[in-house]
């Protein structure tokens, strides 16, 4: 009886060590650097695919590659999964490489490369082993809600003056015939995109008072585009604060 317990505590000490030492490659340097390599050779057959002339001549060979590291991955996070049990989806990038997996290896990403592609967005992963681009991250992150507040205050904007559109001009003009038409148009508007001679003034030969319309949405969509790029520099700012 001694002896069964001896041997049950041998396996499972040698278990938990085997565990451990997986543990040690799976979260090492040399390991992820491994699969950042993979990632961007998979970038690089995924970016072959899209060539007519490339796909023709090696599509066998591009599928076979993008099934191995396709197997890879997967390799990888059974690897992690077994090493890190339930740790393992505790950790945010975690969760996001494993449902980046998930999805680009169900059997419909074989067909769509669009699935396929959703690979490569683990490369941000590994943004943290770069400073100057964790900076920007960081920076971006926290502009996020700036940007947020910046988007429901022109979708705000947009729906009033798209409305104001359709019932101005909307009988008249294709372009704003209908609230989407009106909503692209209105875009296209505030890219500068033409918005004189093909949106603007057609609309003024009948309309000659519609230039108030278009000056006062312009003017308006560039204070607001102002407003937010002020307020990221004196976030920019903030953040740049705290580091120092």
């Amino acid at each position: 009886m001694a002896k069964v317990k001896k041997k049950s505590g041998v396996r499972k000490h040698l278990f938990t060590e085997d565990k451990r030492k997986l543990k040690t490659l799976v979260t090492g340097e040399s390991f992820d650097l491994f699969i950042m390599s993979i990632i961007l050779a998979d970038a690089i057959v995924l970016g072959l695919m899209t060539s007519e002339w490339v796909s023709f001549r090696f599509d066998t060979g591009l599928f076979l590659l993008d099934r191995l590291f396709m197997g890879i991955f997967i390799v990888e996070m059974l690897m992690k999964i077994y090493a890190e049990g339930r740790n393992f989806f505790k950790n945010g990038w975690n969760v996001f490489d494993f449902v980046i997996v998930a999805v680009s290896s169900v059997p419909l990403a074989s067909a769509f490369i669009i699935l396929r592609t959703f690979r490569l967005f683990r490369l941000l992963k590994y943004i943290n082993r770069f400073s100057h681009l964790k900076d920007i991250v960081n920076t971006f992150t926290a502009l996020l809600p700036n940007f947020v507040a910046m988007i429901l205050v022109f979708a705000v904007f947009f729906y009033v003056f798209a409305i104001m559109a359709v019932s101005l001009y909307g009988d008249v003009f294709r372009e704003f015939s209908t609230l989407g038409a009106a909503l692209f148009t209105l875009l296209q508007t505030f890219t500068l995109d033409g918005w004189a001679g093909n949106i603007a003034r057609p609309v003024m030969d009948i309309f000659p008072n519609a230039w108030v319309f278009f000056v006062s949405f312009i003017l308006i969509s560039f204070l607001i585009v102002i407003s937010f790029l002020m307020s990221a520099v004196v976030q920019a700012v903030k953040i740049s604060a705290v580091k120092k």
